[in-house]
């Protein structure tokens, strides 16, 4: 999962639960997803986290908060609605907060349309399923989901799905769903202008119309009615052709009002129940024991030297005997001749240059002489077309290796390294920023020190002064951590191409308490490659780099670290 992914989920998790007054609990990454109204239990997102499990949370979180400040808990208490009337009931107060919720938030209809693919598909799957009493219970309600996604109009997506869906109704779903059409005029006028009581009026109409039930057994909590009955059981005593389940005695009739008709099962694998409790369960999908869960925002330490530092960053800080003077001397009397080569290289690359002999374009003088020539082909190519260098437009992250392996001429070169690069982009205006990643001591919360951030001039002298202080607190490197943070601040870069270097002397170490931390950093690293990042691994003195980046390349002379980079550079700019 996508770092600025993550980010934008808790931005928005943020919106709902303020726009309705919950407070949320990040809980363990396999746990249900849960409200009791005044607050959220959500579950951690890990490195197994897929886009589609995104997309349902991300619809929990929109429907959930929705309920709290639409529906009437109230008068569920009240009622108690049982079997297929709960079902009925909360197939259209759903529909209802969806409507009102998705209207004032036009975003928030995107994500029903997004989610109401999933939800298509699950429908349908039910239908298919092994366990005949689910089958049963699907096909029984069936038409309902058909009648609800046909008349969420303001789902892109709704007609669609519902013309997806009515190929696997059975003949009496089709008689049913005739019926459940005459009450498409009420639904629109319920979920605009109607409430909670508005709902369960409907909801008791369409029972008695459409099922054939009576609808006073489904408001009890069933103590008065004698223990429940089946699914197989119900269903035959509704739907039999005397109305008289199996052993029934010629006029019994106190069985049809016994008889409630459970939808339990399904309701469960719909993972949605409206109760008094104000408890919800959606999606529950078990992730794997080894699933390496991606900090929160709240746990990245962003340091920048401006600004105070967060004390548990500041505690581990310590004196270093880190060579600043042979640091400067390096950039200057090595790094610097290098980038200054590398910087007419681009300087000769950004230029725009012609294309001529072109059908259309800028006429050309020069080419006009071809007009006389007498082949047609030739005479038309008398045009010439500018072609615009977008060598310039790129971004660039150099992220360095702050654990305590680098401590040394590792880090004092590191440091040259950055210093060089800076040396050949900056006169150029290509943006750029230099980032390095540790980890707290205590907590193990990643930490990201911002050397030189996009945009901002820091001098030489600077640059080696900030390098020297981080120098005194190298702990333990998370890589996927600082990728995943590096590559999304690249991706909201405008510039159209985006290029990220990674120093490491070893395998991503720390946070192993949070899962399985070399499998995450691949998928961090192949996410970002994945969304337009150009990720390069530099090994430094050390070949793991090759275990974990498809474009990588190993310095086994530390003297050779500025020229592989400025290499690198000229490559993939």
């Amino acid at each position: 999962m996508n770092l600025l992914d993550v980010q934008q989920f808790e931005t928005y998790v943020s919106a709902c639960a303020k726009n309705c007054g919950v407070s949320v609990t990040w809980d363990k990454a396999n746990s249900v997803p849960r409200t009791d109204g005044k607050r959220m239990w959500l579950p951690a997102i890990s490195s197994k986290t897929s886009a589609e499990w995104l997309t349902r949370m991300r619809y929990f979180v929109k429907h959930e908060t929705s309920h709290v400040v639409h529906s009437d808990f109230e008068l569920l208490q009240k009622e108690r609605p049982q079997g297929l009337l709960a079902l009925i009931n909360n197939l259209v107060e759903d529909h209802r907060v969806d409507y009102l919720n998705d209207m004032e938030y036009q975003g928030d209809a995107v994500i029903s349309n997004d989610f109401w693919m999933h939800y298509c598909e699950d429908v349908r799957k039910n239908t298919e399923s092994t366990d005949k009493e689910l089958t049963d219970q699907q096909m029984l309600t069936f038409p309902l989901f058909v009648w609800d996604a046909m008349n969420r109009g303001w789902i892109d997506s709704s007609e669609e799905l519902a013309r997806t869906l009515m190929p696997h109704m059975d003949e009496v779903g089709n008689d049913r769903f005739l019926v459940l059409l005459k009450y498409s005029k009420d639904l629109l006028t319920v979920r605009s202008e109607g409430d909670g009581e508005d709902v369960m009026e409907l909801s008791k109409r369409i029972l008695k119309d459409v099922f054939g039930e009576d609808v006073e057994p489904y408001i009890t909590d069933g103590s008065e009615s004698g223990e429940k009955k089946s699914e197989g059981d119900a269903v035959g005593e509704a739907e039999g052709e005397d109305g008289k389940g199996e052993g029934e005695e010629e006029g019994d009739k106190s069985s049809k009002k016994d008889a409630i008709i459970n939808v339990d099962k399904l309701m469960d694998k719909m993972m949605h129940k409206h109760e008094v409790s104000r408890t919800g369960t959606h999606m529950n999908i078990e992730f794997g024991g080894s699933s390496y869960e991606i900090p929160y925002s709240s746990e990245y330490r962003i340091c920048y030297f401006d600004r105070p530092l967060p004390v548990d960053v500041s505690a581990g800080i310590g004196s270093s005997d880190f060579a600043s003077r042979k640091v400067s001397d390096i950039i200057t009397n090595n790094a610097r001749p290098l980038a200054n080569k590398l910087r007419i290289k681009l300087q000769t690359r950004s230029r725009d240059r012609y294309e001529y002999g072109k059908r259309k374009g800028n006429l050309h003088n020069g080419s006009l002489h071809r007009v006389l020539s007498g082949d047609d082909n030739n005479a038309s190519r008398i045009f010439r077309k500018r072609v615009v260098s977008d060598t310039l437009d790129t971004a660039v992250c150099l992220l360095v290796d702050c654990s305590g392996s680098m401590s040394g001429s590792k880090f004092e070169m590191a440091c040259a390294t950055a210093g060089s690069m800076a040396e050949a982009l900056k006169p150029l205006n290509i943006n750029y920023s230099v980032y390095g990643f540790t980890n707290t001591y205590a907590e193990e919360h990643p930490v990201i020190w911002m050397f030189t951030e996009y945009g901002e001039r820091v001098s030489q002298q600077e640059l080696v002064k900030r390098f020297a202080k981080v120098s005194g607190g190298l702990l333990q490197n998370s890589d996927g951590d600082a990728i995943a943070y590096a590559s999304a601040r690249l991706l909201q870069r405008k510039e159209h191409r985006k290029v990220l270097l990674v120093l490491s002397d070893g395998s991503p170490c720390g946070r192993d308490h949070k899962g399985d931390i070399r499998t995450y950093t691949k998928n961090v690293i192949r996410d970002a490659e994945l969304r337009g990042v150009d990720v390069y691994g530099v090994g430094i003195m050390d070949m793991n780099v090759r275990k974990f980046y498809k474009k990588n390349v190993v310095v086994e002379n530390l003297s050779d670290l500025s020229k592989t980079i400025l290499s690198i550079l000229d490559r993939s700019i």
